[in-house]
């Protein structure tokens, strides 16, 4: 999967954008009403709805939607969310003779949080259409349940991911664990960095869920790992090594420590093949010893 937006799926992208201008699905954020007869929604004011758009989005071309070249992802993908915010879908539509024009009529509740409420049907055509042309093009991302673009977790550790929730009686732990999945599937490389540091200090917390008063991590790192794999020792030792070498890579690398010479890591592959190794073994420890929920 990539995460670059070619000119073929740019071009793909205006199309369904100036598709949603014209059929006035965006008539009701930005309405014209140009009928002498009364005040009826007419079509899209597209002069408010590029100065909207202008106003959300950084770095917008000059010409918003020009297909000449390609546009940076992180652009195209704001835009995304902007038309997410305020995409419709008449209900009605009414064609005025006399005039030569159209009445758009809107039953449905407009939508104004995107996170707190049920889509419309306009937002949910839109979120389909825009997860097709990603899907045939190999591009990782996705329109989310709340309604913006977020990225596609690697394929291998999709269901793992999507399956995620602690349950581990600790809720700062808990906390720490759900906030590094959510800023690992972010769209902005410098927030996968973050998923991975704070998924590393969870680390570190859950060596401790075990702590006794007056005990050490180490001696509660013991009774975890005998909790994971009370029957297996060779499985038990397996589980050790890989929290030995997991805590080894944090220490080396530029993910719990930040001194100068802490190795950097190379690129985002590295990132999530770290990231997918380590919230694997906590998924696995965790349900081993009935701190998984589900």
């Amino acid at each position: 999967m990539i995460e670059d937006i070619s000119l073929k799926v740019w071009k793909g992208l205006v199309a369904l954008i100036r598709r949603r201008l014209s059929d006035g699905s965006l008539a009701r954020a930005f309405p014209e009403r140009d009928c002498p007869d009364g005040d009826s929604i007419t079509g899209t004011d597209e002069v408010t709805f590029f100065d909207a758009l202008d106003a959300h989005v950084q770095d917008l071309p000059v010409l918003p939607l020009s297909t000449a070249a390609a546009v940076d992802a992180t652009v195209v993908l704001d835009i995304i969310d902007f038309m997410m915010l305020h995409i419709d879908q008449p209900t009605r539509r009414t064609s005025h003779d006399f005039f030569g024009h159209t009445h758009y009529a809107f039953d449905e509740p407009m939508v104004i949080n995107a996170g707190n409420s049920s889509p419309n049907t306009g937002q949910e055509q839109f979120a389909r259409d825009v997860d097709l042309l990603f899907a045939r093009n190999g591009i990782a991302f996705t329109i989310g349940d709340n309604r913006f673009v977020t990225r596609l977790a690697p394929v291998e550790a999709r269901s793992l991911v999507s399956e995620f929730e602690p349950h581990t009686g600790d809720p700062i732990l808990d906390d720490k664990l759900t906030d590094a999945l959510a800023r690992f599937l972010s769209r902005r490389p410098a927030a996968r960095q973050d998923a991975l540091e704070k998924l590393w200090d969870a680390f570190e917390r859950l060596k401790t869920l075990e702590l006794e008063e007056g005990g050490t991590k180490k001696e509660s790192v013991t009774r975890l790992l005998d909790d994971a794999a009370p029957s297996s020792p060779q499985l038990r030792d397996v589980i050790e090594v890989e929290f030995h070498a997991l805590t080894g890579i944090g220490n080396r690398f530029a993910i719990r420590h930040h001194e100068r010479d802490a190795e950097q890591l190379p690129d985002d592959d590295t990132r999530d093949y770290l990231f997918v190794r380590l919230v694997s073994l906590v998924a696995f420890v965790l349900r081993r010893t009935g701190r998984m929920a589900g």
